[in-house]
């Protein structure tokens, strides 16, 4: 795993290194937390809350810009210090639970029932395990899901929006076709996640049994040929500059693939516009989506553990999760939170209930964010340049090979 110490000015800067000291009158906890929903951790009282149902531990929290994340992250593992509570982004947990530097929680869930992973969506429990252990908890989720003009699509013969690959490639012919300057989708053409999420859709595996990744499967090719079919068809315009909330609204692309963010802005910036639903991905083979947010973690040198874990709790029960969702807007990770009326009346925010049941963490394997990135390099070939896609997933596994780390070399190291 690289090293890096670019950030350890940055930690010094913000008092940052060194676990939680203990005062006088109790404990203090360290907690890094990730961008604006962080902040309303403090706004909207929920650490003040904790600190009052705990008396004598007080909370020091700690908002860090998603982009600084990982490598603050890097330098507090190379230096074994840091706070005791750390939020993670799920794409990059496999990177760090594998130096070790996680608290392991299974202990744990017996006295803290909130941790227990049966109160989770299956996919987001998927990030939280490494090598059979519980190294995290879920924080907040999200997924993609179509969402669609209902009138347009139903000028064009699918007024419930389309449920499957031929039925999304239909419509969008369809919309294509009325005419000069009108589209079918947004799509944007360096995604991270569309990709594998319609290659799961047609059977393909990345994850092999050695915890390494695999490209090789006919299905994955299949798959990149239909997602790209879009740009080469020019149904999702590459170029343009199009804001896609507002081309949305226009009519200029109908349809597009969007976490719950999108949903809120459309409620909060069209209030009056109410032409438009979400639905479930269209399927294949199944109608598998990809589940994202963020989970919490305790590193393993915290001096703290019992209120670090009661940290962890306090943002794991029903009734936080769901204030949370009220106050922030991200959308809770346990289940049983989505009985609540706020989340379960609105039928278009439900549409995000039912895709996480059918939702699945990127593959938990070291380096997946360099083997990301080197994907969205080969994609933005296959669309813009006259690369075929055979030639450019060949060379894209060849460049990703040396970062391929399975079990046994994980052991070596």
């Amino acid at each position: 795993m690289r090293k890096s110490l670019g950030a350890l000015p940055l930690l010094l800067s913000m008092g940052l290194v060194g676990c939680s000291d203990g005062e006088e009158d109790g404990v203090t906890l360290d907690v890094w937390a990730i961008g604006w929903e962080a902040e309303q951790l403090v706004n909207e009282g929920y650490i003040q809350q904790f600190e009052q149902q705990h008396p004598g531990v007080k909370v020091n929290l700690q908002a860090i810009p998603w982009g600084n994340i990982y490598d603050n992250l890097l330098t507090a593992v190379a230096s074994g210090s840091g706070p005791d509570v750390v939020q993670m982004g799920t794409s990059y947990m496999a990177d760090f639970a594998s130096t070790g530097s996680f608290l392991p929680l299974d202990e744990y869930v017996e006295d803290y029932p909130n941790l227990d992973s049966d109160h989770f969506f299956e996919g987001a429990v998927d990030s939280t395990i490494y090598n059979g252990e519980l190294v995290a908890v879920p924080w907040y989720v999200e997924t993609r899901v179509l969402f669609y003009r209902t009138d347009l699509l139903a000028d064009v013969g699918f007024p419930e929006g389309p449920d499957t690959w031929e039925e999304l490639y239909e419509a969008s012919k369809a919309l294509y076709d009325r005419g000069d300057g009108l589209y079918a989708m947004t799509l944007p053409e360096n995604d991270d996640t569309l990709p594998y999420i319609f290659a799961w859709q047609n059977g393909v595996e990345f994850e092999t049994t050695d915890k390494g990744v695999d490209f090789s499967d006919p299905a994955f090719v299949e798959a990149v040929t239909y997602y790209t079919r879009f740009f080469k068809e020019d149904l999702a315009p590459l170029g343009l500059g199009l804001d896609p909330m507002q081309s949305f609204v226009d009519g200029i692309q109908p349809m597009f693939f969007e976490p719950p963010f999108r949903y809120q802005q459309l409620i909060d910036n069209y209030p009056e516009f109410e032409e438009w639903d979400t639905k479930l991905m269209p399927s294949k083979e199944n109608n598998t989506s990809v589940i994202g947010g963020s989970n919490m973690a305790i590193f393993e040198w915290t001096e703290h553990p019992d209120e670090a874990v009661a940290f962890l709790s306090y943002l794991s029960d029903r009734q936080t999760q769901i204030d949370y969702f009220k106050d922030v807007r991200v959308l809770p990770p346990r289940v049983d939170a989505w009985e609540d009326p706020a989340l379960q009346e609105d039928e278009r925010l439900y549409t995000y209930y039912e895709q996480l049941q059918h939702s699945r963490a990127q593959p938990q394997v070291l380096n997946w964010n360099r083997i990301n990135d080197e994907w969205k390099r080969s994609e933005q070939r296959i669309t813009r340049a006259d690369y075929t896609i055979e030639e450019e997933i060949k060379d894209f596994r060849s460049r990703i090979e040396p970062m391929i780390v399975t079990d046994e070399e994980e052991e070596e190291n």
